[in-house]
């Protein structure tokens, strides 16, 4: 081990594994020819920091910039590849999000790690409607309103092939009795779903299709609580087109998955259960027919990478790393991780790096947010310093921005410090138009970003899990 290099030297020595100003073609494709990395000039950088002069006396040669050699973008990206074109769209609770999760579990077995996965209760519904005649047209419904109590405390679920019949219009009244047997179409009003629900069911009808005078935009399956019958919620636009068309027959299919599960893998400091913790995050779910390149195959096959390189690297840290799923549904999957520890084990957890879609190729997401929900915190501050060392430009990192909509919120609700590496827009925070849309694939997903990203949060990440680092004591003493 080598200790006591003057920050100078240490920078010199690493030299060819610390270039790194982000070109300005930035957004190309992963399908682009090797990186083309411009060595940045130390001597512009800004005077040491107390933290970073630190950081040259705790780095090793078993822990330190060293690592950032190891990152494999082409292991990297074929995991990715996997998960994206593989398994596909990875719907929470669905049998694909299983079968990424059983992957993940093999992956992070194989780099040495104890594995579990972590099942939890979550009744995921998605919804299709096909009008068959006059005309043909699909609706599909993402996602619904979910309980996350047993499924067979009701009987949303419809038959295989779905439940086929006549369309009737209740409007926001009662049924005629003609709705009997068939599907009925009903404009919520003022009424509670509740109340309207149950005069179609006391109508006789065997499903019921609902909808507000305003929902434009949303679509959903719905838990139906006590109702007989299984219903959906669709927009304005839906209903309208329904109704337009008339003496219509439709097949309405409501499919649910009930379990959700999260990949924790654990590598422990032998002879210190009481060791601090840190966790490195990811979802691996994605919405409904998205095949999820970017959000959020590119954190998770991240994560992976990050764990293959952490394998063997000797700390006084215990490492987890934690692929959650139910991401999309509500940071479910993270929520349940985080409510299953104890008190004591929280307080050992010292940092959460969450990565989510950390590999756009959208031509306006040009800057790394680090988002974060109480200001500037550890990670965030690990993460300035690891841009100045690599020699990045200021404005390719937002950090902090206070921003939740990912997993690192449930890591902040436990008492934790965590933050979000993301690319958005520097000048609105927007992210990329193929933002939960089935173009979400490969095609879209820069090899360069991609690597710029991983840079980052491993060397971040350094500064609180090598020994004796210099954030980690101030994390220990109490200054998260």
């Amino acid at each position: 081990m080598r200790r006591g290099l003057s920050r100078t030297a240490l920078l010199l020595a690493a030299l060819p594994l610390l270039g790194g100003a982000l070109p300005a073609q930035a957004a190309s494709s992963q399908f682009d020819a090797a990186d083309s990395w411009t060595l940045s000039a130390f001597s512009t950088m800004a005077a040491p920091t107390p933290a970073l002069q630190a950081l040259s006396d705790q780095w090793t040669d078993v822990c330190g910039p060293e690592l950032l050699s190891r990152i494999d973008m082409d292991r990297t990206l074929e995991q990715l590849r996997f998960l994206t074109e593989e398994i596909g769209p990875r719907v929470a609770a669905s049998p694909q999000e299983a079968e990424a999760a059983e992957f993940l579990a093999q992956e992070l077995r194989e780099a040495g790690y104890e594995v579990e996965i972590q099942e939890f209760p979550r009744t995921q519904v998605v919804t299709e409607i096909d009008i068959l005649t006059p005309t043909d047209l699909t609706f599909h419904a993402a996602t619904g309103r979910i309980r996350e109590t047993p499924a067979t405390e009701y009987p949303l679920q419809t038959p295989e092939g779905g439940l086929t019949g006549r369309v009737v219009d209740c409007g926001a009244g009662t049924c005629p009795a003609e709705a009997s047997g068939h599907i009925a179409l009903l404009t919520q009003g003022d009424a509670p779903a509740e109340q309207v629900i149950a005069r179609a069911s006391e109508a006789g009808a065997v499903a019921a299709i609902l909808h507000g005078s305003d929902w434009r935009r949303h679509m959903a399956a719905v838990d139906p609580g006590d109702s007989a019958i299984p219903f959906v919620t669709v927009n304005l636009d839906a209903a309208e087109a329904i109704r337009a068309a008339g003496e219509v027959e439709i097949n309405l299919r409501v499919t649910r998955f009930d379990t959700s599960r999260n990949v924790i893998a654990t590598r422990p400091v032998e002879g210190r259960p009481d060791a601090p913790v840190v966790v490195f995050s990811a979802h691996f779910d994605t919405v409904e027919k998205a095949p999820g390149a970017s959000d959020n195959g590119s954190g998770t096959a991240g994560l992976l990478e990050l764990a293959r390189i952490f394998a063997d690297v000797p700390t006084e840290v215990e490492l987890r790393f934690a692929a959650v799923g139910s991401e999309e549904v509500g940071l479910v999957g993270a929520r349940y991780y985080v409510s299953q520890l104890s008190e004591a084990e929280r307080a050992r957890i010292v940092a959460n790096f969450n990565t989510d879609m950390i590999a756009t190729a959208g031509e306006e997401q040009t800057a790394l947010f680090v988002n974060t929900l109480d200001g500037d915190n550890l990670v965030s501050r690990s993460a300035r310093i690891a841009r100045d060392i690599l020699g990045y430009p200021e404005d390719l990192l937002m950090a902090p921005f206070q921003r939740g909509a990912s997993d690192h919120v449930a890591f902040y609700e436990g008492g934790i410090p965590a933050a979000n590496f993301i690319w958005r827009n520097p000048e609105n925070a927007e992210l990329e138009p193929w933002y939960h849309h089935p173009r979400d694939t490969m095609e879209h997903i820069s090899r360069e970003r991609y690597h710029t990203a991983l840079r980052i949060v491993l060397l971040a990440s350094l500064q609180v899990v090598c020994e004796d680092a210099p954030l980690l004591q101030e994390a220990m003493a109490g200054s998260r």
